[in-house]
């Protein structure tokens, strides 16, 4: 099925775009935005964050066995080191007809306007893959791509510390997460974000402590519209 990307912003921003400069933001960013702004839904407190919820946990000596300890009932944050500093980009994907025709549902618009409040138009990327291919062709860098993975954070969900161990949710024994695959937490977030149905770049060889603006080669038809515009149906090329 063909998707189409749409970013949602302030004109001038999304025109920078189109004029092949894209701008990467630290991960720890949408910390922050949640932290100072209150805003949840551009801001995440639990960006790049794996939450365990600990019933009752017995830590044991692995040379003597012995019970040394028993940690009580509360919630955990787990990550791993450098993830808040890599680069990130991130749009919407979203699927269209076999007419060519982008049709969102005003409740969709609706979540999406308040999560974005500062959003006053659209910039719809009308070929998925060859933009994809066109950030991808960054020189020097090295970036991964993929949809956001949305899962239940309020439960100790398996399949997420599948993906996170191993890059698949099948069940596998003997997993642990690594360094070089850090930026799988930033394609995880929690359920109640699934309605942005985000897809995200990430940049995996650089760490960066503030927004950062990138050069490449815009290649895909595209519209730039009022925001309000996308309450209708969109015809594309």
């Amino acid at each position: 099925m063909k998707t189409v990307f749409v970013k949602y912003g302030k004109e001038e921003h999304l025109q920078q775009i189109v004029d092949g400069k894209l701008r990467f933001s630290p991960s720890q960013n949408y910390v922050k935005m949640e932290e100072l702004l209150h805003n949840k839904g551009q801001g995440d407190l639990l960006e790049g964050k794996m939450p365990l919820q600990i019933e009752a946990a017995q830590v044991y000596d692995k040379d003597t066995n012995e019970l040394v300890g028993i940690m009580p009932k509360r919630r955990i944050l787990i990550s791993i080191q450098d993830v808040n500093n890599m680069p990130v980009f991130c749009l919407s994907s979203y699927s269209i007809s076999e007419d060519n025709m982008l049709s969102l549902e005003h409740e969709h618009l609706d979540s999406i306007k308040s999560d974005f409040p500062d959003a006053t138009h659209a910039l719809i990327i009308q070929s998925s893959d060859t933009f994809i291919e066109d950030v991808k062709s960054i020189i020097g860098h090295k970036i991964v791509s993929d949809h956001i993975r949305y899962y239940d954070y309020s439960i100790n969900t398996m399949q997420m510390y599948m993906y996170l161990t191993t890059g698949d949710e099948k069940i596998v024994h003997n997993s642990s997460m690594t360094y070089d695959n850090r930026y799988r937490h930033l394609l995880c977030k929690d359920i109640s974000f699934s309605n942005q149905k985000e897809y995200r770049f990430i940049i995996t060889d650089e760490l960066i402590e503030k927004p950062a603006f990138y050069d490449f080669h815009f290649n895909s038809p595209y519209k730039i519209l009022p925001i309000d515009e996308l309450y209708r149906n969109i015809i594309l090329e």
